[in-house]
């Protein structure tokens, strides 16, 4: 039995967003459906009311898994940008509903209600912030260490204390941790099978269950 449904993370900086944001239209997505893409890039800010949504950086043939957007998180902020050509595409992993504000309202929002900008600086820092670890990440950590701090940042993000001291979290394709990671989808799955006789990780179609601490200790990561 779950301790709690609720993601081990949360931020009560998105939570002051969303205080200063009124109700507005709604969209629904079917899983795989593109949101917004290089294309057809972003009009507006996103969030997810229910469901969860895969960000990625388009570019040079290759696509990069940024993030994974869970209920009650923003997106999009891309538009606000005012450049000629954006690489960011958002696609619905799931039947996903959708809150949106365009852009030019969000900033007559932000006009009349300056906590709004403020709290939205301080979760697009934290997000920042993030990223920057990720490239430290990359630069300084091997494969097996970069797979093993992606699933415990999935696993915070996404998952479910479990009583025996497990996560347990929705089904992250070796695909999706390959372009997260930075490697081939081949070395993924060699090193998930070693977690898995490790007994450190389970998973199949259905979630994910990790023990994060023995994950942490196993690649000797902070």
């Amino acid at each position: 039995m779950s301790l709690s449904t609720a993601p081990l993370q949360s931020n009560p900086r998105l939570k002051e967003v969303l205080a200063c944001l009124p109700i507005s239209t709604m969209k629904d997505y079917r899983k795989g459906q593109v949101i917004f893409s290089p294309v057809d890039p972003s009009q507006g800010i996103y969030l997810v009311v229910n469901g969860r949504v895969e960000i990625s950086q388009i570019g040079k043939g290759k696509e990069i898994l940024v993030e994974i957007i869970r209920n009650e998180e923003l997106f999009g902020e891309s538009a606000f940008l005012d450049v000629p050509c954006r690489t960011e595409q958002a696609t619905a992993l799931e039947m996903t509903h959708v809150m949106t504000w365009a852009i030019s309202d969000v900033e007559d929002l932000v006009m009349k209600r300056p906590r709004l900008a403020v709290a939205l600086m301080q979760v697009l820092a934290q997000r920042n912030v993030e990223f920057t670890r990720r490239i430290e990440s990359f630069s300084t950590e091997s494969i097996g260490q970069r797979i093993a701090r992606a699933l415990i940042r999935f696993s915070e993000r996404l998952g479910t204390q479990q009583e025996d001291g497990s996560s347990r979290m929705m089904p992250v394709t070796h695909d999706q941790l390959s372009r997260y990671v930075g490697t081939s989808r081949e070395l993924i799955t060699q090193h998930m099978g070693r977690l898995r006789k490790q007994g450190y990780v389970t998973y199949s179609r259905k979630g994910i269950v990790l023990y994060r601490d023995a994950i942490k200790a196993s690649a000797a990561i902070n």
